[in-house]
């Protein structure tokens, strides 16, 4: 009879919802994100490389907090698969929670960011020694990818692919798969 009682508690902790869990931690990521940038901002250097290098190790840490929490509520157990999506969903929530604010940004509180975002991209072109007949073409290509909407869709994608990467190898290391129990 207990081993009943203990299934059946098992198989209520394992109806946890991965979209609720993820969307919980994306979040609390999200968030992360957009305080980290408003930071950056505040500071008066938004395009600051070391909000770009910040951003990694956050998103490592942020990921393998939600695949522990979900963990957890899943009774400490959680195969290498349900590891790797809870990972990656809360990646994506806290893409598009950041990719909003980031259009926000650009568009409705401080549009000069655009022109700004232009000089700093001419600038850094520059430096790398591109011939001035091809500075031109770099600047206006790079100018296209720095409108408000286009970096709310590659804030998405480009969060996916991160969250993919980064929940392929926290999976490895928080994924507690499942004993199987032998029936008495």
């Amino acid at each position: 009879m207990s081993n009943l009682i203990k299934k059946q508690t098992i198989m209520e902790q394992k109806s946890t919802s991965v979209w609720k869990s993820a969307l919980t931690s994306g979040v609390y990521l999200g968030i992360v994100f957009i305080l980290t940038s408003v930071v950056f901002y505040v500071m008066g250097n938004p395009f600051s490389k070391v909000n770009q290098y910040l951003m990694y190790p956050i998103m490592i840490v942020g990921i393998a907090l939600a695949q522990i929490s979900y963990k957890k509520s899943l009774g400490g157990e959680i195969t290498y698969g349900q590891a790797f999506g809870v990972g990656l969903l809360a990646m994506i929530f806290a893409s598009v929670i950041s990719g909003i604010y980031t259009y926000l940004l650009y568009e409705v509180i401080d549009p000069s960011l655009q022109e700004q975002l232009r000089i700093f991209t001419e600038e850094e072109i520059m430096k790398n020694g591109i011939p001035e007949e091809q500075l031109e073409m770099a600047v206006n290509m790079s100018a296209k990818f720095q409108k408000p909407i286009i970096m709310f869709v590659m804030a998405i994608f480009g969060g996916a692919f991160m969250g993919a990467i980064i929940s392929l190898i926290t999976a490895i290391f928080t994924k507690k798969n499942p004993i199987d129990e032998v029936p008495e």
